[in-house]
């Protein structure tokens, strides 16, 4: 694993009609790690993502990506570095495989190196023909493993994943698990679903609800414990994992807190089952 984080983000806040979600949001992840980010509906997971892919103003704190921030890089080339791939179905015009081709067009896009779009389309169960068929006539999973397809085609360092297997049956869901677990791009990925987290593996940073600040990060670690039977006993073996970076606790909390890496596949298989997992 690489010594220096990909991703930084320092301290950020959101509020929403003068309720803050949540503040003093701090965490790092390094390349090619999954990151599964959890909380009660309400709590702005999908807000957390939009402010990483720089499509909502920062209200506090800062981001950095491979050491640069937004303003040093510039948007475009940052978006073009942090995917974002909605929940909610695409509304595109014309072909999935137009679309891509418009986007290779960017000028942030040109020179980067480019995935095969056809392979990813068939490791995600779907027939190529699907490529040449408008966005509209796609049923939702298929058009939420399309959008999926694209944006790993595009070869982002980070992909934000706001319920990605969303509108996918069982099946279709185990398919775009296998495809992000061999990626190269570390991700970000919000779920619902309680068991995804223990068959992919990666690490768990938990939003509560109300404010986060509110919230110390020893309180936290203690709860997240009594949660997850086990844990303390497991997070030895996460914690060596992380030493290399410093890192011994997964909260949200601030600069002054660590985070602990817990390995969510690791933990199942010492026996903690879905434990406190529930989104």
């Amino acid at each position: 694993m690489a010594d220096a984080p990909l991703l930084v983000v320092h301290q950020l806040k959101r509020s929403v009609g003068g309720r803050t979600l949540w503040s003093n949001i701090s965490f790092e992840v390094f390349p090619g790690e999954i990151w599964f980010l959890r909380g009660p509906s309400g709590v702005g997971k999908t807000l957390l993502l939009r402010a990483v892919a720089c499509l909502d103003p920062l209200e506090a704190g800062w981001l950095k990506l491979s050491g640069q921030s937004p303003s040093e890089v510039g948007i475009p080339c940052w978006r073009a570095q942090v995917m974002y791939v909605h929940q909610s179905r695409v509304n595109f015009k014309g072909t999935p495989q137009e679309f891509f081709t418009l986007a290779q067009s960017f000028a942030a896009q040109k020179g980067r190196p480019r995935g095969d779009l056809a392979q990813l389309v068939a490791d995600l169960g779907l027939d190529a023909g699907v490529l040449q068929q408008q966005w509209s006539e796609l049923s939702g999973g298929q058009a939420q493993r399309v959008a999926l397809a694209v944006s790993l085609a595009l070869q982002p360092k980070l992909l934000l994943l706001d319920e990605p297997t969303s509108a996918c049956d069982t099946e279709a869901a185990l398919k775009v698990e296998a495809v992000l677990k061999r990626c190269s791009a570390a991700v970000l990925w919000v779920t619902h679903d309680p068991q995804q987290p223990l068959r992919v593996g990666g690490m768990l940073l938990e939003l509560p609800e109300g404010n986060a600040s509110s919230i110390h990060p020893q309180q936290q670690q203690q709860q997240q414990q009594q949660q997850q039977p086990g844990l303390s006993e497991q997070s030895a073996a996460s914690q060596a994992d992380g030493s290399a970076h410093g890192k011994d606790t997964v909260t949200p909390q601030g600069s002054s807190s660590s985070s602990r890496r817990v390995d969510l596949a690791a933990a199942s298989a010492a026996g903690q089952g879905e434990s406190g997992l529930t989104a």
